[in-house]
């Protein structure tokens, strides 16, 4: 009467087979998640504002550029001031809540709205006001005070795969938001 062996060479080759196959199934995922990953950064937008003094022209300016490589479409925009929000314009915020802005001149501004598309590399003129000495010194005592009441913007947009991020002004940096908040 013959043994019973389990551990034929028909069995070690089908257990090894399942095993590459298993493996090689792990590396096709991971590596799909990687690519994945690499395909949502190659269009990550990076929103900064950024601000521009000239005491030659009497002019300062607000912009907000995506340095980004993919383009920003603005979600929301908010202004936070002495602990309430404003959903408004800047230039509205300026005109209606700012103390000594009457003689302030707006020279130009953008109305910046929910789907407003900024693409990689380009700036949007949030807002340049100027236009003489006393708009121009007005202005900067203004936005000087604001610093000093607390004063916040924060700007969401997506990205075209619908990442979404958040620049705060407190921050001075954007953040992700997690999955929980996306649309």
């Amino acid at each position: 009467m013959k043994k019973f062996r389990f551990w034929t060479a028909d069995k070690i080759v089908s257990f090894v087979a399942i095993f590459i196959s298993l493996l090689t199934l792990f590396i096709f995922i991971r590596q799909t998640n990687i690519i994945e990953q690499q395909s949502h950064l190659s269009v990550m937008p990076y929103i900064l504002v950024e601000t521009s003094e000239s005491g030659a022209t009497n002019t300062f300016s607000i912009d907000l550029v995506n340095h980004g490589v993919g383009p920003a479409f603005i979600d929301r925009t908010n202004i936070r001031y002495l602990g309430r929000d404003y959903s408004m314009q800047l230039r509205d915020f300026v005109a209606q809540y700012l103390p000594g802005t009457d003689s302030v001149q707006v020279i130009n501004y953008t109305t910046i709205l929910k789907g407003t598309a900024l693409r990689s590399g380009d700036a949007i003129n949030v807002l340049t006001v100027g236009g003489g000495a006393k708009s121009y010194n007005d202005f900067l005592k203004a936005a000087k005070e604001l610093t000093k009441d607390r004063f916040s913007y924060e700007i969401e947009y997506r990205s075209i795969y619908g990442d979404r991020w958040r620049l705060v002004s407190a921050m001075d940096a954007m953040e992700q938001l997690p999955e929980a908040l996306k649309d």
